[in-house]
């Protein structure tokens, strides 16, 4: 009987344990995974990254910009997104496209977290 009881304790045990460390994990992978986009893949100036913060990534020479600045601003009564290079900024809304030297972008969506930009070459 003891063999029994303890055999069902233990397997209870491994059980609760494993339901604990089940969740935990899937919310550290999520958040890593959302808390910093793949800028690198940014680079060749086609790329969709979200962000949640302002971030800056180097470009290709071909694009004429050093570095490009993207940021979630409030401006017109509304967010937006703004895009900068050195000497060139746009600043779009959820829906807009525009170009900075000959950098395409496209803004898919603004929400309160932030924003999803679709680089196009």
């Amino acid at each position: 009987m003891h063999r029994t009881t303890i055999t069902a304790l233990t397997l209870a045990a491994v059980m609760a344990a494993a339901s604990f460390a089940t969740p935990a994990s899937a919310a550290t992978q999520f958040a890593t995974a959302a808390a910093k986009p793949n800028l690198r893949a940014c680079y060749d100036g086609k790329c969709k990254i979200t962000i949640t913060r302002p971030v800056s990534f180097r470009v290709a020479a071909r694009y004429r910009l050093s570095r490009v600045w993207v940021s979630k601003v409030y401006a017109f009564n509304q967010d937006m997104v703004r895009v900068e290079g050195p000497g060139v900024a746009t600043t779009l809304g959820a829906g807009g496209s525009g170009s900075i030297n000959s950098l395409n972008v496209r803004v898919l969506s603004i929400t309160d977290r932030g924003a999803t930009v679709r680089f196009e070459g």
